[in-house]
């Protein structure tokens, strides 16, 4: 990575590089918990100076219901750091699945997973305020709370958008009990 680093980025020779160090990452993906892991953080580190190398390979990076928690984050925050216009539609429904699982810390991770999607690609907000919207609905109580912080921070990004939904965030009020929701 370095090395490619130190080469001009749009040189046909690291194009090359990359597209040949896309295929062995996603190799180590169907190796066990803990060389996933550290794969994923490599993979991690990679993705935030070369989004590009990976932008194809999102499905790779979707959440087994058996993965561990350590790998089911690190696979979160990837999803997010490969997020574009061309592939929101298929990693919002990803998400808005995942908010549905068992486990309250994952879910509340990826509630912010899709707060951070519509900061990221401006033109998915509204996609995303909708799904955001949607998880309110299910009253699930952790769930509202977390939507509408991530909605806080999407109305600081997009001041004057969303202002229609302010009454459906005041009818869930009263099933708030966290202070950064209030």
């Amino acid at each position: 990575m370095k090395f490619m680093e130190l080469m001009v980025s749009d040189s046909e020779f690291v194009k090359n590089l990359s597209k040949k160090l896309a295929p062995p990452l996603v190799t180590l993906l169907s190796s066990e918990p803990e060389v996933q892991y550290v794969a994923l953080r490599n993979i991690n580190l990679i993705v935030q100076k070369r989004p590009d190398l990976l932008k194809h390979e999102m499905k790779v990076f979707f959440v087994k219901y058996n993965d561990p928690i350590y790998v089911k984050l690190e696979k979160l925050d990837i999803m997010i750091r490969l997020a574009s216009e061309a592939n929101i539609v298929q990693v919002l429904s990803e998400l808005k699945e995942y908010a549905t699982e068992v486990d309250v810390d994952f879910v509340r991770k990826a509630v912010r997973a899709i707060g951070r999607c519509a900061i990221k690609v401006e033109t998915s907000a509204e996609r995303c305020v909708s799904t955001l919207l949607d998880l309110i609905q299910t009253k699930v109580n952790y769930v509202v709370q977390e939507a509408i912080v991530v909605i806080k921070d999407i109305f600081r990004k997009y001041p004057n958008k969303y202002e229609s939904i302010i009454s459906t965030l005041c009818e869930n009020l009263d099933t708030l009990d966290e202070p950064e929701a209030r």
